[in-house]
Order: structure tokens, then C-alpha cells, then sequence
């Protein structure tokens, strides 16, 4: 395994180590003899950004999963331009130069990326795409903290409560949700249901012959083929306003974890993990990634996808905050 997100110690983190935990792992496919496997370029992305926005008063976090030939493009690209976007978006707003809420913000800028790379004649997006989940996040007084999650396709944000509460922030955006699947049916598109004997995922298709593409999701960025037939890269925003003594932590990753790991297991690695809070996030994602790739080995064999995590410690980014703002 590969600990690209956060290998190389650096001066100056965001966070501390122990307050914001990242971790991404290549993926692995099988090679030309049983039992040999090689590693997957990985097509995840995964950024922390703090300090953020006007003032310094927000963190943008943010996780990607690339899919297609040029999916680490289309992840790589996704995630620097998000970064860049919103920011001149939330200053323009702090400076009066434009007036929108964040939530606009945040759908205008999905959107607009996309837009551009369409145009970048650079990445062929055709075919190829990337989930995104991104949490804007705001410090407010008190302990207090509004949040505002984005998210295209299948990539989750999830947050757990003291006294062992789960809640999914977000919400995975499957070809056959009933909503989605009536958009990609009234724009001309047809949705194959989930396979029962392999278990493979309903899927989008351009004709009724199931020729192409076969995307996993009704939502993402890029994937410009099927934005005839209602994929879009408009994401959901779901906004909360949360108080750091009875939230706990907010786990972010893509499907490399939520494929065998449902939401409410994963809190309970990380908390298993974290040997009652004095582990810390790093620890609490790595074991979270092992027990993903375990499951992918049991479940695939030799195949397993990227994956990639971000764990989120509220009181802790809520008092370095705080001690950066006394600074």
C-alpha cells in the first residue's frame, strides 16, 4: 500500500497530523500469472486547504475519484480548479463584488469546472470523469461551525456525533435512484439495473444495446459523452450548522472504501482505531484503508480499486482554529 496523501512530512501542514488524517492507496489489478498483481495509476485525488476564503475563516476539504482512460486528469484538474474557483468566488462575495450564498457558490463553481474541461483540449473527457465530495467549512464563535457539502456521484461525507450517532452527509448518486434515473430517462438515456449475479452497479448507457459508456453514476465531472442524456456535473448541497461538543469527526473517501464498508462500520474502525481519542486522525484513516483493502482482497481477489480517505477531528480543527486566530 501507498500512503500518497500525506507521505512526505512537510513544515507546514493545514492541520496537525492528529486533527486532520489523509490517506490514499493505489489501487492493484491482476497480472499475467495467478496470484501476481500490479499496481493501478492512482486515479484518486484528495486536497486540505486551510487557511481558506475571506479572512481566513473557512477550510475546504475536498476528495475525488477518477474513472475512464484519463480519469487521474479529470480527478488532478477537478481539484485544482474547485480549490482555485470557489475561493475568488467566496472573496468576490466578502467584497461585495457578487452576490450569491455559498451553496450557490459552490454549484456554480462544479459546474463551471466542468465547462473548462470540456474545453481543455488537453484531457479527453469523453469517456472519462471523476466522482467529487467537498466540504466547505466554516469556523463560526463558540465551538459553533456551519458546513456546506458538495457532492457528484459516489464519493460519501459522513459525520459522527457523540453517543455513537451516524448520519451521511452526503448522499451516493446511483444511475438508479429514482430521481436520477428519471432525468437520465426523460433526456433519451437508458439505466441497466444492478447486475444480481456478479453484483456489478446499475449503469448509464447512451442506446438500448448497452453500448456505451456504462457509467457507474447519474452525477460526475466530466463524462462529457453522456451529458446528452442527463449525467450532469451539478451537485447536491446539503448545508448544516454543527456544534463541535456533541460532533465528533467527519470521514470523507471514495467508493474504494464505501464499496464492502458501509458508513456506520467505518465510524466504528476510526473509533475502534483511535484507543479512545489518543490515537489521532492519521491513525484512525490508515486503519480505516487497511480494513477497506482487506475487504477488496476477500471480496476481489486481485483486483482492488484507489482508495482514498480524509478523517476530520471537529474539536481538534476547532481549537487550532482558535489559536491561530489568537496568533
Amino acid at each position: 500500500m501507498s500512503p500518497e496523501m500525506g507521505a512526505k512530512k512537510q513544515d507546514a501542514l493545514p492541520f496537525p497530523l492528529e486533527a486532520v488524517g489523509t490517506y490514499s492507496c493505489h489501487g492493484v489489478e491482476p497480472g499475467q500469472r495467478q496470484g501476481e498483481t500490479h499496481a493501478k495509476i492512482n486515479q484518486d485525488r484528495g486536497a486540505v486547504c486551510y487557511p481558506y476564503g475571506p479572512d481566513g475563516r473557512f477550510a475546504l476539504f475536498l476528495v475525488f475519484d477518477g474513472h475512464g482512460a484519463n480519469g487521474d486528469k479529470c480527478s488532478h484538474y477537478a481539484m485544482n480548479n474547485i480549490q482555485s474557483d470557489l475561493e475568488e468566488k467566496l472573496i468576490a462575495v466578502a467584497d461585495g463584488k457578487a452576490k450569491m450564498t455559498n451553496a450557490e457558490a459552490l454549484i456554480k463553481t462544479f459546474l463551471e469546472v466542468d465547462e473548462k474541461l470540456h474545453k481543455d483540449k488537453s484531457i479527453d473527457s469523453e469517456l472519462s470523469g471523476t466522482t467529487a465530495v467537498v466540504i466547505l467549512y466554516e469556523f463560526l464563535a463558540d465551538g459553533k461551525a456551519k458546513l456546506w457539502a458538495a457532492n457528484v456521484g459516489d464519493s460519501r461525507a459522513v459525520l459522527q456525533s457523540s453517543g455513537d450517532k451516524i448520519e451521511d452527509i452526503t448522499e451516493d448518486q446511483k444511475p438508479n435512484t429514482p430521481a436520477e434515473q428519471a432525468r437520465i430517462t426523460k433526456a433519451g438515456g437508458f439505466v441497466s439495473p444492478p447486475e444480481e449475479e456478479w453484483g456489478g452497479p446499475a449503469r448509464v448507457w447512451l442506446d438500448a444495446n448497452m453500448t456505451l459508456p456504462g457509467l457507474a453514476m447519474a452525477r460526475s465531472i466530466g463524462d462529457h459523452l453522456v451529458a446528452r442524456v442527463g449525467v450532469c456535473a451539478e451537485p447536491v448541497v446539503t448545508e448544516m450548522t454543527i456544534d463541535t461538543s456533541k460532533n465528533e469527526m467527519i470521514v470523507m473517501a471514495s467508493d474504494g472504501v464505501w464499496e464492502f464498508i458501509e458508513s456506520k462500520e467505518a465510524c466504528q474502525i476510526l473509533k475502534a482505531a483511535g484507543k479512545g481519542g489518543t490515537a489521532g486522525a492519521t491513525v484512525e484513516v490508515t486503519k480505516l484503508i487497511e480494513n477497506a483493502a482487506t475487504k477488496w482482497r476477500q471480496e476481489e481477489g486481485d483486483y482492488r480499486d484507489d482508495i482514498t480517505a480524509i478523517a476530520i477531528k471537529l474539536k481538534m480543527i476547532d481549537a487550532h482554529h482558535r489559536s491561530k486566530q489568537a496568533a
